[in-house]
């Protein structure tokens, strides 16, 4: 009789058990959770542990050399010049991207004739792939037969080598990488606009504030946390922007356009130096650290 009571017992405590866990939802992400941890925090601990090595594609063997790679990473004047132009891309990226997006998303905003129709044809790059949107800008810049360089040859005008010229590449890759993303940010900073509380609007301009005023004191007080998630978005994306710059430049003219992604990708697979590859891409995960830290807390917010 006691035997049967402690099975019984020990039936209703496993039941309770299994019951507790079906009703705390964490565990169904259970699956999410070992997903990422097997294409992300996996690749990056091995990407971590090869960084301290000499392992390359040209040798089956590899020793531990501490931190030699880092010390000849910040030694070779390409990472220094990767680095530069990465900030200079995503710098010029952000002061293009952001202004204009803002500047369309509050067009839009204003439900004018015609907004659907523009609203739609806006969104249009986004669904493009970066791939595809690099071999067409790549044919339209095209210095010899170029759309571009055709027009101004039918106005008497020389045509500019947008591709070749160091002065002007750079800001090929702003043009091409802004014309694809601006969409982004307009639909994030419209979604932002259409969502903010009537209440203070209507309290400001029945006070008599103008539309600069209610945009400055109202408006982007309000819309801050939604306009710092969409700039911390874009700098991530800029500043590991790889598919436009190789499809356009191949980093060139020379190494005018080469950012550190495109470094990382010729150290592991042109010149076949995997370890250097791990330490670059190790040294681009802990420089993105503050940027996610800012995503966490305006996210929060």
């Amino acid at each position: 009789m006691t035997t049967k009571v402690a099975k019984s017992g020990k039936g209703l405590g496993i039941g309770k058990l299994r019951s507790s866990l079906l009703q705390d939802h964490s565990i169904y992400l259970i699956p999410a959770w070992l997903l990422l941890v097997a294409v992300a925090l996996v690749p990056l601990l091995y990407s971590l542990a090869g960084s301290f090595t000499n392992a390359s594609l040209l040798n089956t063997q590899s020793d531990f050399v501490g931190f030699d790679n880092y010390l000849q990473l910040f030694r070779d004047s390409r990472f220094v010049d990767a680095l530069l132009n990465t900030l200079l891309i995503s710098a010029l990226s952000i002061l293009v991207q952001m202004p204009i997006g803002f500047g369309l998303a509050v067009l839009l905003n204003r439900q004018l004739k015609g907004t659907s129709f523009f609203r739609t044809s806006l969104i249009m790059p986004i669904l493009l792939t970066p791939v595809a949107v690099g071999l067409m800008w790549r044919l339209i810049m095209n210095v010899d037969n170029g759309v571009i360089a055709g027009t101004l040859r039918m106005f008497g005008l020389a045509p500019i080598d947008w591709l070749g010229d160091r002065a002007v590449a750079v800001w090929s890759i702003v043009l091409v990488d802004s014309w694809q993303n601006i969409p982004f940010v307009m639909l994030l900073i419209l979604a932002g606009l259409q969502n903010l509380p009537d209440g203070p609007i209507e309290a400001a301009r029945v006070d008599g504030a103008g539309a600069f005023r209610l945009y400055r004191h109202i408006i982007l007080p309000i819309l801050a946390p939604v306009a710092l998630v969409v700039l911390m978005i874009r700098v991530v994306e800029s500043i590991k922007l790889f598919d436009i710059i190789y499809i356009l430049t191949g980093g060139g003219p020379g190494t005018a356009t080469q950012n550190i992604s495109l470094l990382d990708f010729r150290f592991g697979f042109t010149f076949m130096q995997t370890s250097l590859a791990a330490a670059l891409g190790i040294l681009i995960a802990i420089g993105m650290m503050p940027i996610f830290k800012l995503w966490k807390r305006a996210n929060q917010e």
